[in-house]
């Protein structure tokens, strides 16, 4: 019986560590989505020294955030983020503003399938 019990509060701590790591997941994905679309519009009126401090501020939260990240999300995901991200700034660097919006829309589908594909999964559960 006593086994039985102390499995079941393992299974439990388990799914709430699980429900725990995916509302981070949803939320991160969410305050980066919000960011890229904040500086895709700065972009698209072409303030590109403004839309330089927006990425490197977004670089410097993804950069102070990267311990953790990379402990819950796969780890090609993490490098996807800042591979747009260095197009992105390469983009904006060159003044193109076509590959810069090209850009920020991959990074921002690439935030979404993050929220899509790492909802719920039994990997952070087990």
């Amino acid at each position: 019986m006593r086994n039985t019990i102390i499995a079941l509060i393992w299974v439990i701590l388990f799914i709430f560590l699980g429900i725990f790591v995916d509302n981070k997941v949803e939320a991160f994905g969410i305050n980066y989505i919000k960011d890229v679309e904040a500086t895709y519009e700065v972009v698209h009126d072409e303030n590109w020294k403004y839309a330089d401090e927006m990425l490197d501020d977004l670089f410097e939260k993804l950069e102070t955030q990267k311990d953790f990240w990379l402990k819950v999300l796969d780890h090609q995901y993490y490098d996807d983020i800042n591979l747009e991200l260095n197009l992105v700034r390469n983009a904006i660097y060159c003044k193109n503003k076509i590959r810069a919006l090209e850009g920020l829309e991959k990074l921002k589908s690439t935030l979404t399938n993050i929220i899509d594909d790492e909802k719920c999964n039994l990997n952070y559960i087990f």
